[in-house]
């Protein structure tokens, strides 16, 4: 797309706080402020951050496209010189929520987003785990379907490197069970309310440990499987 057929408005994709609500980044406010309008994973969870922010831009919750021309009244505004913003309920969009739909849409009309980067739950527990990042298998939400939760997790074993993913509360026992069988002899840390007061990233020598003393069962949980062949913290910590 050349500069003459590009929209005059800018789409922007902004990471907003997964706990903590002081983590947002200056540039965050000013683009969110800026924007006229805010596309949301959650209209619900994201209205009250902008109100801890006096932010006044309106906002709307984004649902999963139903057909191909869902987003064109986003094309068409921004064809006419209005600015988007993008954030999910916490954190970085696109990684797992509805956001990609959107970019992706835009993608397909050469149409270039620009980022706002912040926190992320994935780099933030990878930066302190003390585990070798690369390379790293990012699974996002793993699927709520036991048997593709098997599937995908067996299909990941297969990596030599690093296993990240994010579970629910509610699955937690039923993937616990899991780990014990597919990564028996695998370190691993669970982060659990990363950046709020009662924050753990907890180190496990394997996933028997961890299932008999499992994590406070609250909120999500953010899993990296240490599954590289030659990379270990077991022998500096015994």
């Amino acid at each position: 797309m050349s500069s003459k057929e590009r929209p005059e408005g800018e789409f922007y994709s902004v990471a907003t706080p997964i706990g903590n609500r002081e983590d947002i980044t200056l540039r965050a406010i000013h683009i969110l402020k800026n924007s006229d309008l805010i596309l949301c994973e959650d209209s619900r969870i994201t209205i009250p951050l902008l109100r801890h922010l006096q932010i006044e831009t309106p906002a709307k919750t984004l649902h999963k496209p139903k057909t191909d021309d869902y987003f064109d009244w986003i094309w068409e505004g921004l064809q006419s010189g209005k600015n988007y913003s993008l954030v999910s309920d916490a954190g970085t969009p696109g990684l797992s929520d509805p956001g990609s739909h959107v970019i992706r849409y835009l993608r397909s009309k050469g149409f270039e987003p620009k980022a706002i980067p912040g926190p992320s739950a994935l780099a933030s527990l990878i930066s302190i785990s003390g585990f070798q990042a690369n390379p790293t298998l990012f699974l996002g939400f793993i699927s709520e379907k036991k048997g593709k939760k098997r599937s995908q997790l067996e299909k990941a074993r297969e990596t030599d490197g690093l296993i990240v993913f994010y579970e629910s509360v509610h699955k937690l026992p039923v993937l616990l069970e899991m780990l014990v069988d597919i990564f028996p002899d695998k370190e691993l840390i669970v982060g659990r309310e990363l950046t709020k007061i009662h924050e753990e990233s907890i180190y496990y020598k394997s996933p028997k440990e961890c299932f008999e003393k499992p994590p406070l069962a609250k909120g999500e949980f953010t899993f990296l499987i240490n599954n590289h062949s030659k990379f270990s913290l077991k022998a500096s910590r015994d």
